[in-house]
């Protein structure tokens, strides 16, 4: 079945809790409660983090920042402690919130080498860690604590900035050098973990693992950006480096970003995927290739001081992740399946099996999306940008429940990106038999249905841009606010370029190919990674993607499109890796995933009442970006227009938390209380 654009849960997004690694010596951990119990985790949280921090250049006033009050708002990225650590100065400010799961005992945060001349602050996990201990150690470094980021800091002041090419994992870090008065800033390569930064007065730079710890540190306002907000009707997000906030940007994925002593700021990309140049040109090679580094991968991600389990669907990335996990360990692996109520789909038999074949100790919850209007202000809170992925909310209820058993979970995303596994990365077959039609038919076709329908017409002109511009396809396909849309809305708002189109541009390979490397570059790490961030943040939850692995990532996109997917079929090079380890039921299973109920929600579940008053209030109309008779023609067909309701609900929830508001905790208003404030 092939997936809507923000319709369905990203079917391989299901990070299970993975079991135990027994030939760690250093885990004697008791094991974790069965679900559904309420009960406390008997061990200490994990190393998923948040940092904050101000820098000022050597000429700036002396300021400072409530490094506090910036933990504080981001307590559940690290329930386990905090550290700062202020510059003999002041002109470097940096705290840390911690979830701890590397090194317990000594892995605090933040790090500083030689009395200050060396500050690092990283969010996440190199999971190379005891590779680059090893090779330091053997080159006269010594460590004094057991974790994965002094690896990091030691690798720096041993390579200094080329160190990034040494790390494999996800994080976000930020290191100052004291003697050159310098601040670097990174993001991993594939961008699942977050950074944001801002410029403050005097020419500082505030930084933070969310953005809503920026305006905690009383250096910084929100005000909204309106190009902005076009760019996320458009996209379903706000494509990198921007956000939705004037003067505040991400750091956008495989970047590095180092603030001078005089505040001068230099980004630069320190990675872009790339084919493979070693990969093997047989079919069976490619397969043996993959297979080996998506091994190494899981072997490298189930590193960890607390157990780790996996989240079992019943697709194929995460049952060949829990294939690959299970033979590693010598007891059970921990997996965990979600059924929810009322839904069309139930995938707990396919999982079910997996679970049989490889002795998982395997446990199914139920869970119902029936709670949405009560947590869709939390929600958007937590993600301090809208999303109008609408698979938020019953991610946020699969990880409030999977906190209460273990704190890391290895997740398939990344799956449909690497082996093409959605419908728009193919010409759709009515469009191929639309484009036979001479072009002067077409466009003649197009202007005359485009009188009655024009959204039938905007959908066959944009057939040809499958060969012709291939992003703007992308685009088209996935866009929720089309002009027609636009149109029927009656806002000023312009529709934005197409962030798939330049990242479709940039790769100099197959068409196929250069349509993976625009996805992951934008719908992966916007829209997926930064779902899988906030929700599993939200409950003091890791999730890790060993699909992700850089080297995977590089291998897949040298995979020739006639063997990634021979005659457009999607994943069928990924279904011929599983066949050695997944059963033929759940290979032969059409792509489902889980339709997030979202027409429901309007049409029988109450949301419809409380959109109307939310996004018809003066102060929402007076902005200009929909008008009062656009909202009422959304809703007059909520089966056609729920999931653009809802985007715009994230949108108009965000802006009043964040925009207008100040909330220094997730709210508890519901969305009717927040419709009547």
């Amino acid at each position: 079945m092939r997936r809507g654009p923000r319709s369905r849960f990203p079917t391989p997004s299901y990070g299970a809790p993975m079991g135990w690694d027994a030939r760690r010596p250093d885990w004697n951990s008791p094991p974790p409660r069965r679900c559904p119990g309420p009960a406390p985790l008997p061990w200490r949280p994990i190393d998923m983090c948040g940092l904050a921090g101000l820098f000022l250049p050597a000429s700036a006033p002396v300021a400072e920042a409530d490094i506090a009050a910036m933990l504080r708002v981001m307590r559940h990225r690290g329930p386990d402690g905090t550290g700062i650590h202020v510059s003999h100065d002041h002109r470097f400010q940096a705290g840390f919130t911690r979830l701890a799961i590397i090194d317990l005992a000594t892995g605090d945060q933040p790090l500083v080498r030689g009395g200050g001349e060396l500050v690092l602050l990283g969010n996440g996990e190199v999971y190379n860690y005891r590779e680059l201990r090893s090779e330091l150690s053997a080159r006269g470094h010594a460590f004094k604590t057991q974790g994965d980021m002094e690896a990091a800091l030691e690798l720096f002041h041993a390579k200094g900035g080329d160190f990034v090419h040494g790390l494999n994992g996800m994080y976000a870090m930020a290191l100052y050098e004291r003697d050159a008065h310098r601040l670097l800033l990174l993001r991993d390569r594939l961008g699942i973990k977050p950074l944001y930064w801002t410029r403050v007065r005097g020419g500082g730079v505030l930084f933070a693992s969310e953005i809503k710890a920026l305006f905690a540190s009383g250096r910084a306002a929100p005000e909204i950006d309106e190009t902005s907000v076009a760019a996320y009707l458009g996209h379903g997000y706000v494509p990198a480096p921007a956000t939705l906030y004037k003067g505040v940007f991400k750091l956008p994925p495989a970047s590095l970003m180092t603030v001078e002593a005089n505040g001068e700021i230099r980004i630069e990309r320190y990675w872009r995927a790339s084919p493979a140049a070693d990969l093997p040109q047989d079919e069976a090679g490619i397969k043996a290739r993959l297979v080996e580094i998506l091994d190494d991968a899981v072997g490298l991600q189930l590193r960890s001081d607390v157990p780790v389990g996996a989240m079992l669907s019943g697709g194929i990335d995460s049952g060949l992740l829990v294939a690959l996990a299970a033979r590693r360990l010598d007891r059970p692996l921990k997996t965990y399946t979600v059924r929810f109520s009322g839904a069309r789909v139930d995938e707990t038999p396919l999982a079910a099996q997996v679970a049989a074949r490889y002795g998982t100790d395997h446990t199914v919850f139920e869970l119902s999306t029936d709670s949405a209007a009560q947590l869709l202000p939390r929600l958007c809170w937590h993600a301090d940008e809208p999303l109008a992925d609408a698979s938020l909310l019953p991610n946020h209820l699969i990880n409030e429940v999977i906190g209460r058993e273990t704190r890391v979970v290895l997740n398939g995303t990344g799956g449909d990106e690497l082996f093409g596994g959605y419908g728009r990365y193919f010409r759709l077959p009515v469009e191929a038999r639309y484009l036979t039609l001479p072009r002067t038919l077409r466009k003649l076709a197009e202007a005359v249905v485009g009188t009655a329908n024009p959204f039938l017409a905007w959908q066959l002109a944009r057939a040809e841009k499958f060969d012709g511009n291939r992003g703007a396809y992308l685009f088209d396909h996935c866009t929720l606010f089309p002009p027609p849309v636009m149109a029927l809305l009656g806002g000023k708002l312009a529709l934005p370029h197409p962030a798939q189109a330049g990242f479709f541009a940039q790769y100099a390979g197959p068409a196929d190919s250069a349509a993976l490397y625009a996805e992951l570059n934008t719908y992966l790490p916007e829209d997926l990674l930064c779902l899988l961030d906030r929700t599993t943040m939200a409950h003091s939850v890791e999730g890790r993607v060993p699909l992700l692995d850089h080297r995977l990532v590089e291998a897949a996109l040298a995979v020739p499109p006639e063997i990634r997917n021979p005659g457009g079929r999607q994943k069928a090079l990924e279904r011929a890796i599983a066949a050695d380890y997944l059963p033929d039921s759940l290979l032969s299973a059409p792509k489902q995933g889980f339709a997030s109920p979202v027409p429901a929600w309007f049409e029988t579940g109450g949301l419809a009442p409380l959109a109307r008053r939310l996004l018809t209030r003066k102060q929402s109309l007076d902005r200009g970006w929909w008008s009062k008779d656009g909202i009422e023609r959304l809703l007059a067909q909520p089966g056609r227009h729920a999931f653009r309701l809802y985007a715009l609900l994230a949108l108009e929830l965000t802006v009043r938390l964040h925009g207008e508001g100040s909330y220094g905790e997730a709210p508890t208003a519901s969305l009717a209380e927040m419709a009547d404030g």
